[in-house]
């Protein structure tokens, strides 16, 4: 009985599953993963439907039965073992399972302990794991496949790279250089036949000239070095940071060994790219007052480090190492790549004190190491001629001189400028670094004039050679590669001149009587003469 205006309170009627297995049940049947109960002695109590289809079974075949009845014997005392574990903690084991039809079956199962049942019962579930696995290898297939791809794209990117800086040096700059010798000789032995404003387009043109060959040249260094090619990593990379610091007035410490022994062209290239990105970003991003560059080489490794000591980078605000170096730019990421493709590793991490340091570690295999030039090694054996014998010199009453280029045009050019000289005379022409040695070793000229870049020999091994057969020939080198790095080169070879082709046709004139002269030989020791 109620009081009066109380509410009375709804009844609540509880429910009760007669089947209180029944809601777990359709759970367990409808997920992808095979489930079943064990009792004490490893008889299957439950399983659904996908646990017997993994196992090959019916699910009418497989309860009631002993689980390790169907496994073989070898995979029957793992999962004995297993099941011997799963009675006192989780556990799990992968297994391969011979399937009637069709490929095995890679299985993990694991188990783990029931303990608030009524009997002591353990769970097993059991996970197919063929397809991740296949899947997995697919993309690992497509991931190697892509690095594939993009080390071929820089190769090729490379390769293009060192066509077009070709075409320009030995294209465009040698029409440019022989344009600038005829304007010079046209305005030295023709100026007083031309009018004043003649005069004036000349001299502009002239200036023109200089201008564009300098743009030319210094694309075509960006492009592909050709000290690299020519002489190496160590006067490349010394060039290239001497170049940096002009451009970008960011001075760099640079330990450099003189002597780098030569790698392959693609382990070359790969170390001169990271170099250069490196540098890029020390410029682009850093903000640093000056940067280190170091390499450094052992018996079976080459490592080079590009450090700054501006902002730096936060590796601990980054979600990924990835993400730091992509910050940095895709030209990084393309650099990591190429090392990997050669065996090695490319790593960005904070500098000692502040900014960043790239450090560039390369093995050297001996597939990675350039075949030594057989060159230099048969012109020591081939050293035949006495001192006697090469005594025996030209004395004309004009010096000889021998023109060594690869382009026709050049030659023609320098033969213009020299051959109206009382005193001088061409007394023959080379038309590459090992047709010059040949040729000097037969002629015995006062002088060789030859150019740096040239096919067969290199212009520097060409010029050592020279003078190994003929130590009285003085030599000076002609050509575009206008560099402190590419004169300490040409120094260090014995080389007594140097005239850029980018100067006018007096220059070359100038430096050629220079070095003729009979005290050329003591000035030399110490400097190499320059058209400037």
């Amino acid at each position: 009985m109620t009081k009066k205006g109380s509410k009375r309170r709804p009844r609540v009627s509880i429910v009760r599953s007669k089947r209180p297995g029944n809601t777990y049940r359709v759970l367990v049947e409808s997920i992808n993963e095979g489930a079943a109960t064990l009792d004490n002695a490893g008889t299957v109590l439950y399983a659904n439907a996908r646990f017997a289809e993994i196992l090959g079974l019916s699910v009418e075949k497989l309860v009631g039965t002993k689980l390790l009845s169907n496994f073989a014997s070898l995979q029957r005392d793992k999962l004995h073992e297993l099941i011997e574990q799963g009675h006192r903690r989780s556990a799990g084991i992968e297994l391969i399972l011979e399937a009637p039809t069709g490929p095995p079956k890679l299985v993990r199962f694991t188990l783990k302990p029931l303990k608030d049942t009524p009997r002591h019962r353990i769970c097993i579930v059991a996970t197919e794991l063929t397809e991740l696995i296949a899947a997995n290898e697919a993309l690992k297939s497509n991931e190697e496949s892509l690095r594939q791809l993009s080390a071929r794209l820089l190769q090729l990117q490379d390769e293009e790279r060192r066509h077009i800086a070709r075409d320009l040096h030995d294209i465009t700059g040698q029409k440019l250089a022989f344009q600038c010798m005829a304007l010079s000789a046209l305005q030295t032995k023709q100026a007083s036949h031309l009018d004043a404003e003649a005069q004036q387009t000349l001299s502009e043109s002239l200036v023109l000239n200089k201008e564009i060959s300098t743009e030319i040249r210094t694309l075509s260094y960006l492009l592909h070095p050709p000290l690299l090619d020519e002489l190496g990593l160590s006067s490349a990379a010394r060039w290239y940071a001497a170049g940096f610091t002009k451009r970008t007035g960011i001075p760099i410490d640079i330990d450099v060994p003189q002597e780098i022994k030569r790698l392959s062209p693609d382990a070359e290239v790969a170390i001169f790219r990271v170099l250069q990105e490196s540098l890029t970003n020390v410029h682009r991003y850093a903000n640093t007052p000056k940067a280190r560059l170091r390499v450094s080489t052992t018996a079976d490794e080459i490592k080079v480090e590009i450090e700054d000591y501006g902002k730096g980078i936060q590796l601990g605000k980054s979600k990924s190492p990835q993400e730091s170096v992509a910050r940095l730019g895709v030209g990084i990421q393309g650099m990591t790549e190429r090392i990997r493709q050669l065996g090695g590793r490319l790593e960005i991490t904070p500098g000692a004190k502040l900014g960043t340091l790239v450090t560039a570690t390369l093995p050297l295999y001996s597939s990675q190491v350039a075949a030594s030039s057989t060159s230099t090694a048969s012109a020591a054996s081939a050293f035949a001629i006495s001192t006697d014998s090469a005594a025996v010199a030209h004395h004309h009453q004009r010096q000889q001189i021998l023109i060594a280029d690869d382009h026709e045009m050049l030659r023609r050019g320098v033969r213009n400028t020299l051959q109206t000289e009382p005193d001088l005379e061409i007394c023959g022409e080379a038309v590459n670094g090992q047709d010059a040695v040949d040729k000097a070793k037969e002629l015995h000229p006062d002088l060789v004039i030859l150019d740096i870049n040239m096919p067969v020999l290199n212009g520097l091994v060409a010029v050592r050679q020279i003078l190994r057969y003929c130590p009285t020939t003085k030599i000076v080198v002609f050509s575009v590669h206008d560099s402190d790095q590419t004169r300490q080169e040409i120094r260090a070879a014995g080389a007594h001149g140097f005239v850029s082709k980018g100067k006018e046709s007096h220059d070359l004139l100038r430096v050629v009587r220079e070095v003729l002269k009979p005290n050329t030989e003591a000035a030399s020791a110490s400097s190499v003469h320059s058209g400037h």
